[in-house]
């Protein structure tokens, strides 16, 4: 058991390997709080600026719109230059977007800048997931990558408390300063404690490659390599689309997208509209907020359990389950988002199980693909999947102000978790 692989798979992971794998889920918890910190501000802006829903579901896309093209475009750079290096420039745009946002005069500045901060999010995301599963021990990898997926929802919940008196208080502006404080903060923890991926290291050979692998293994504890291997010569493949569906893994990779465009549509109507329409039906704006938090309290409990029953149950088995009955609580919520009480605890059942398929995704898709195109195949299925995210705001500020009441929302967008069910189902792998 000499190889750098085979000590990271069947050995404990050691104080290093925790650290490493703790760095990126902070980083996660930081980009749930500054893409759903929309969310929470939307009624306030919409208020401010007169907006019709049309014109707020175009602020709710525009960092989703970000998101997709960073992760399509940027994402699969990281396989040339680096994933740490990707993640320290996504965090600077990040920075940037969201002390920008705090001065936007208008709402065409601020769709500009919620683009420009979805960018550098969806830029690292396929990194943090990459770097987590190469650091993880196989015993570990399934759960560290769940709990990578639940940060999204545990920063949206833990700086989402601290949001809402922020904006009830001081206004929507203090909100995005606070996560632009917050994000850069991030930037000299990364410098310090974030590693360089190991399979880009083996797989690229920047100069001094095996010296800086074996820096590396011996902060894990771990017994240094005298060479390399043949992983250089694999480079050839990287960052090329069309080694997604070779070597019989064109099945694998549709379904995926599926599974990704699928979930993300519907999670990220769930997570932009609710706070604005429980408001709308009549609840209190703290209510309408909380049903936002309560919301990512759900999917963090939601995903922890997932991970825990990952290593008895098929994961595509529990995706799929987790979409049917997501599927089927969001119509119920659509149907009692008025009463108070039955509008929060759905809220938070639909959390637990509607994220459940993504936070599976997220953790099959590294485990899909050889290294060298690992990167490429995660940012291109986390960016196909952030369309699902980008259109439906969109669609349901139009469909809203085209006379549809809630609960024909929350029906329309029920189905396609239950395609998401079907797609999760069909996959052919065992992790």
């Amino acid at each position: 058991m000499n190889s750098v692989q085979e000590q990271i798979d069947n050995t404990p992971m050691s104080g290093f390997q925790v650290l490493a794998v703790s760095v990126c889920l902070a980083i996660n918890m930081l980009d749930g709080y500054d893409v759903l910190v929309m969310s929470f501000a939307a009624p306030f802006v919409a208020e401010e600026w007169s907006l019709s829903d049309t014109v707020t579901g175009l602020l709710l896309s525009s960092g989703l719109v970000g998101m997709a093209l960073g992760s399509l475009f940027l994402a699969p750079l990281a396989d040339v230059y680096g994933r740490r290096r990707m993640t320290l420039w996504s965090l600077a745009a990040v920075t940037a977007g969201m002390l920008a946002s705090a001065l936007a005069a208008d709402h065409t500045q601020l769709i500009a800048l919620r683009f420009l901060t979805g960018i550098g999010i969806g830029a690292m995301l396929a990194s943090l997931t990459v770097v987590v599963s190469e650091y993880s021990s196989r015993r570990r990898r399934t759960f560290s990558l769940i709990v990578l997926q639940a940060g999204f929802p545990a920063g949206a919940l833990l700086w989402g408390l601290v949001a809402v008196p922020i904006i009830l208080g001081y206004g929507w502006r203090w909100a995005f300063v606070f996560g632009g404080v917050l994000s850069g903060l991030m930037i000299p923890v990364a410098l310090a404690a974030l590693p360089e991926s190991l399979d880009y290291l083996i797989t690229s050979r920047p100069p001094k490659a095996l010296e800086k692998v074996n820096r590396v293994l011996k902060q894990m504890g771990k017994v240094p390599v005298k060479e390399l291997g043949t992983g250089g010569q694999r480079r050839a493949q990287r960052a090329r689309l069309g080694s997604l569906f070779q070597q019989g893994r064109a099945r694998n990779t549709l379904l995926i997208w599926v599974c990704f465009f699928c979930t993300l549509l519907v999670f990220y109507f769930f997570m932009s509209w609710t706070p604005k329409l429980l408001i709308d039906a009549g609840l209190s704006q703290e209510v309408g907020l909380s049903g936002g938090i309560i919301l990512n309290a759900g999917a963090i409990v939601g995903g922890i359990v997932l991970g825990l029953l990952a290593s008895r149950i098929r994961l595509n088995w529990l995706q799929s389950g987790y979409a049917l009955l997501g599927g089927g609580l969001l119509i119920a919520f659509g149907l009692y988002s008025g009463v108070l009480s039955a509008a929060l605890i759905l809220a938070f059942l639909v959390g637990f199980f509607g994220t459940g398929c993504i936070m599976g995704a997220y953790a099959a898709v590294p485990q899909l693909y050889p290294t060298e195109v690992r990167t490429t195949g995660t940012g291109v299925a986390i960016g196909l999947g952030r369309w699902g995210g980008v259109a439906s705001p969109t669609v349901a500020g139009l469909l809203l102000d085209a006379g549809w009441n809630s609960a024909e929302l929350y029906f329309i967008f029920s189905v396609p978790l239950f395609l998401a069910g079907i797609a999760a189902f069909l996959l052919r792998f065992r992790i």
